[in-house]
C-alpha cells in the first residue's frame, strides 16, 4: 500500500486526536492503539517470534535473510503510558528488512502503574539477556526507539557508557558494554520541557503533560534517568536522530543533536518537512516513512560493517 502523505495525515489525524487525549483513560488508549495497529502492513517474509527478555515479554521480528551479526533492541513510543510490541510490529519488520538483522521489541512496563525508572530497568535487563542467552554482545547491539522509547534508549545508552567507563576508563563505542549505535526517532528525552506548540498531527501538549507527570512519579524532573538529555552525553556511540519540522518535539530534538555533537558524539541528523511525529510506524502505508526506515537501516549497516579499530569520526555526520 502506498498512501500519499497528505492522504495519510487526513486519515490518521482524527484517530490520534481522539485516542491521545488526557481525558481518555490509559487502558482505553492502549486498547484503541493496539486495535488500530493491527492494520499496519508487514513486509513479505516477516516473521514474529515471542519470547521473554528477563521478566518482560518481547517479540523477535525478522524479515529476510540475515546479513551478519548484530541486532536491534527497539523501545516503542507511546508517551511512556501506551504502546506495545503490537503497535510497533510493522515498523520493527521494516527495520529488520532494512538492516538484515533481528529486531527485538520489548514490552517494557508502562506508567502510571510503573513510573520511571521501571522502563529503564526493563531495558537494561533485556540487554543483559540478549548478551547472555541470545548471543548479541552489547558491542553488536543497537539501541533504538521512537518518542518516549527514544528517551528510554538514550537513558539506557548513558547507563551502559557509565558502566563501561567504570570498568575500562572512559566509555567509547565498540568497547564491551557500549552499544554499537543509537537510533532516536523523534526522541522525548526531556519530558519536563513544555512544548511551545499546542499540538501536532499526532499528540497534544496537554496529553504530553499528563504522560510526563505519570512517568515522573516522585522523581526529580532533572534526574537523567527521567530526562537523559539533561545528563552527560559523553562517550555515546554513533547516533541517528530523526525529527520532523512541525512536531511538538522539534525544538527539543534540534537541541539534543547540538548537545550530542558538543559531547563529541557522531550524529547523523535527519529532518523531514513531509512526515509527522514517529511516522516510521506507518512505513507499511507511506512511501516516505518507508524511505526513512531504509535510511536508518543504511546508517546501521555502516556501523556494523566498520572495523573495531576504526575511528568513529569516519562516519558521515548530518
Amino acid at each position: 500500500m502506498n498512501l500519499p502523505p497528505t492522504v495519510a495525515k487526513a486519515l490518521l489525524h482524527p484517530f490520534f486526536r481522539a485516542t491521545f487525549h488526557p481525558r481518555v483513560p490509559w487502558p482505553v488508549q492502549r486498547v484503541l492503539l493496539n486495535a488500530f495497529s493491527a492494520g499496519q502492513p508487514m513486509p513479505a517474509g516477516a516473521r514474529v517470534d515471542r519470547l521473554w527478555l528477563g521478566a518482560r515479554r518481547a517479540e523477535r521480528v525478522t524479515a529476510g535473510p540475515a546479513c551478519g551479526p548484530g541486532a536491534v533492541l527497539y523501545l516503542h513510543g507511546g508517551g511512556f503510558t501506551v504502546g506495545s510490541p503490537a503497535t510497533h510490529r510493522s515498523l520493527a519488520a521494516h527495520l529488520a528488512r532494512a538492516t538484515g538483522r533481528p529486531v527485538y521489541v520489548l514490552d517494557y512496563r508502562l506508567a502510571p502503574e510503573h513510573p520511571c525508572p521501571a522502563a529503564l530497568e526493563d531495558t537494561l535487563a533485556a540487554m543483559d539477556v540478549l548478551a547472555r542467552d541470545e548471543g548479541h554482545a552489547p558491542s553488536s547491539l543497537v539501541l533504538a526507539g521512537d518518542s518516549a522509547g527514544g528517551g528510554i534508549a538514550l537513558a539506557a545508552a548513558r547507563h551502559a557508557v557509565a558502566l563501561a567507563g567504570e570498568s575500562a576508563g572512559e566509555g567509547a563505542a565498540g568497547r564491551p558494554g557500549v552499544p554499537a549505535a543509537l537510533v532516536l526517532v523523534s526522541p522525548w528525552a526531556d519530558p519536563g520541557r513544555v512544548a511551545e506548540q499546542r499540538r501536532d498531527l499526532v499528540v497534544s501538549r496537554a496529553w504530553g503533560l499528563a504522560c510526563a507527570a505519570a512517568y515522573r512519579g516522585a522523581m526529580d524532573p532533572a534526574d537523567p534517568r527521567y530526562a537523559p538529555a539533561r545528563g552527560d552525553l559523553t562517550g555515546l556511540p554513533p547516533t541517528y536522530l530523526h525529527t520532523n519540522t512541525r512536531e511538538l518535539l522539534y525544538g527539543q530534538c534540534v537541541d539534543l543533536a547540538a548537545s550530542l555533537r558538543r559531547a563529541g558524539v557522531t550524529v547523523r541528523f535527519a529532518e523531514s518537512r513531509v512526515l509527522w511525529h514517529a511516522a516510521q510506524a506507518q512505513a507499511g502505508l507511506v512511501r516516505e516513512a518507508a524511505g526513512s526506515v531504509r535510511d536508518i537501516g543504511s546508517f546501521l549497516r555502516e556501523q556494523w560493517d566498520r572495523r573495531p579499530d576504526r575511528d568513529t569520526a569516519a562516519v558521515r555526520t548530518g
